[in-house]
């Protein structure tokens, strides 16, 4: 079983930059997709995991249980486009993913409406009303690299608010699906 990219600075920094592109919609929240002009994925073809490495301390993500869950969704979502499992040296492209939790706060103003007395007379509209919300923003990226060249021909980026809800397996198959949703069909 190989081992799992669980975060790559690199992969995740380019998500952030295009995610805030695409609008809020399904259960994968904002998905951007980028393919590759250069380079299309035929359907029917072989695929094969990349090399995996994990360098995510997360506890949220960094654990056996949401790593099987993700590789049994991008499993099941290649093979439900035709795209055929492999050996590596077989396979005409590899795929590896990356999954990342960030804590985020959302702070909210809203001006005050009321009136403030004091014994020079009354002030309206002083001050606000701040509400602050505290939550867990997921980011995942499916690559798909063609084999011999080492090129990324396909991206697709997801980034959404998350819950300790969302890493069921059906949860997380349907996120995939939505992600993938691009790609052809055999």
């Amino acid at each position: 079983m190989p081992k799992y990219l669980i975060n790559s600075a690199a992969a995740l920094g380019l998500a952030v930059a295009f995610a805030g592109a695409a609008a809020e919609a399904g259960p994968a929240g904002k998905v951007v997709v980028m393919e590759s002009a250069a380079a299309t994925i035929a359907p029917g073809s072989t695929w094969a995991w990349a090399p995996f490495t994990t360098s995510s301390p997360d506890p949220r993500v960094a654990n056996d249980i949401v790593q099987e869950r993700t590789t049994r969704a991008v499993e099941a979502s290649m093979a439900s486009h035709g795209l055929r499992r492999s050996s590596r040296a077989d396979a005409r492209y590899l795929v590896t993913y990356h999954v990342a939790v960030a804590n985020k706060v959302k702070v909210d103003s809203t001006p005050n409406s009321g009136s403030v007395c004091g014994f020079r007379g009354c002030v309206r509209g002083y001050g606000s009303a701040i509400d602050i919300k505290q939550y867990a923003e997921g980011t995942l990226v499916i690559d798909i690299i063609e084999r011999d060249t080492g090129r990324l021909v396909w991206r697709a980026a997801s980034k959404k608010k998350v819950t300790e809800k969302d890493i069921t397996q059906a949860k997380i198959n349907a996120v995939v699906a939505d992600m993938t949703k691009t790609l052809p069909k055999a």
